[in-house]
């Protein structure tokens, strides 16, 4: 069974498709190669460029709708949350209360958070560290990390009802549900568990978008309960604009425009997984993919669940629409800017237009970002009973952005440029703006399968850094 497996053409086109997906949705797709369904080859279907192509985002669902169960989460807390206060020995006097942090992540697609236990697991050892230096030191105010993640919606069978094909209220769950069960949980979070001085969204690959638009909405909200301490972003493989334009996503896109597979993709996927028993799929996703053993057992789980694929597909669809150029979603820029008309341009000029949307992205949350993160600083400084007169605050980095090298979901060009308009501007190295990193380390985008601690030490390293910067 296991050979007359590895002879199927799945074998070859496992690697592609895994390059394709990046998580493990490449392996529930393989049917779109094995069956013999009308999938167009390159060479005899083209797919319209980006000029010819509206970016008008989809519309938001009438309504959004809500889990019915629970959401599977992971929770880290530290180990010294039930501490109070400490003895400072700088003086005899007086105690200090720690300063609470709540690492908020949010996770790519598919949005198993199980994916995530070895990056959390070494993440809180290293964090542990960190308290305990700031315990020790009589000149910092002690700090405590609480980690906190949990799966997007609809990729757990027992947080929802069955998907019905045929109305969108039956249908898998789309980015804008998302965002906000994402936003009403850290709200709620804050709540219960805090309220925490400091909140730090951590998002991997569409994770990430969905972290600035959790952030933008928070800046936005005119309710003091829903303006949350947000102080720092970490984006990790951030897939956050022109999703459509990356090598991956013209695969994804390709599957959008043909009218068979964009209704019934999940359908064919689904079949053919259900053809391969349990066992064999541990085999595939080890042997095969080359997965780790944890990363194998969540995703022959994922990929044996009732709904999983289904949502998986029809939240990567949605992502094509959605994360082009944010028009009309955030209000970062309008069609007075001259930057939505592509038609009767140059390449060139088109990427040099769209790589200064991206950047202006940035640069109106860190604005409105600003502005807030100076009240909160404000209303903590004066709850501690410290003199505002006369002091100044130093600026933390807002966000830390790390991209991958060749990632089959961010397109290169639209990253270089972004990168480039950010020193072009002043934007990056100065207190207070971007942190951009290159890898160099040959991680994938799929990092939580196989290099976890990797990742984890380099967040690790930007919360030091936003620690120090502190002051």
């Amino acid at each position: 069974m296991l050979r007359s497996l590895a002879r199927l053409p799945f074998r070859r086109n496992a690697f592609s498709l895994s390059r394709t997906f990046g998580f493990p949705l490449s392996l529930s797709t393989v049917a779109l190669t094995t069956t013999k369904s009308p999938v167009p080859s390159d060479k005899s279907r083209k797919m319209p460029s980006s000029s010819s192509v509206p970016l008008q985002p989809p519309p938001a669902p009438a309504t959004t709708r809500r889990p019915t169960g629970p959401v599977p989460f992971l929770e880290y807390p530290s180990p010294n949350a039930t501490s109070t206060s400490i003895f400072n020995s700088s003086n005899s006097n007086t105690t200090t209360k720690p300063k609470r942090y709540l690492l908020f992540f949010i996770s790519g697609n598919p949005g198993l958070i199980d994916y995530y236990a070895p990056f959390f697991n070494h993440l809180r050892s290293l964090l542990n560290e960190l308290e305990s230096k700031s315990y020790s030191s009589p000149d910092q105010q002690p700090i405590t990390f609480h980690i906190y993640g949990q799966n997007l919606i609809g990729f757990s069978d027992s947080d929802h009802t069955p998907f019905v094909p045929g109305s969108p209220e039956t249908e898998p769950f789309l980015l804008e549900e998302q965002i906000s069960h994402l936003y009403s949980s850290l709200v709620t979070l804050n709540e219960q568990k805090g309220p925490f001085d400091e909140i730090i969204l951590a998002g991997h690959s569409v994770g990430s978008f969905l972290a600035l638009e959790i952030l933008h909405r928070s800046l936005q909200s005119s309710s003091p309960s829903q303006l949350l301490p947000i102080s720092t972003a970490l984006l990790l493989f951030p897939t956050i604009h022109q999703m459509h334009l990356s090598p991956s996503g013209l695969h994804l896109s390709r599957i959008r425009s043909i009218p068979f597979l964009n209704n019934y993709a999940h359908v064919l996927a689904k079949s053919f997984v259900d053809l391969v028993p349990g066992f064999a799929l541990r085999w595939i996703t080890r042997r095969v993919l080359g997965m780790s053993e944890h990363g194998s057992k969540v995703t022959t789980r994922f990929l044996q669940s009732r709904d999983g694929i289904w949502q998986a597909i029809h939240l990567g669809k949605d992502e094509m629409g959605v994360i082009r150029d944010g028009e009309g979603r955030w209000g970062w820029w309008s069609s007075s800017s001259g930057s939505v008309s592509t038609s009767g341009s140059s390449a060139e000029g088109e990427g040099e237009r769209e790589g200064e949307v991206v950047a202006k992205e940035i640069e109106t949350v860190e604005s409105d970002w600003e502005e807030v993160d100076r009240q909160i600083r404000q209303e903590h400084a004066h709850n501690q009973g410290q003199q505002q007169q006369g002091q100044t605050q130093k600026k933390k980095p807002k966000f830390f952005l790390y991209f991958g090298q060749n990632d089959h979901w961010v397109a290169d060009k639209y990253r270089d440029e972004f990168i480039e308009r950010r020193k072009r501007e002043g934007h990056m190295g100065k207190e207070g703006g971007t942190k951009i990193v290159i890898d160099e380390d040959r991680i994938p985008h799929a990092f939580c399968i196989n290099h976890s601690e990797q990742v984890a030490e380099k967040v690790r390293v930007w919360v030091e850094e936003v620690l120090e910067l502190e002051g």
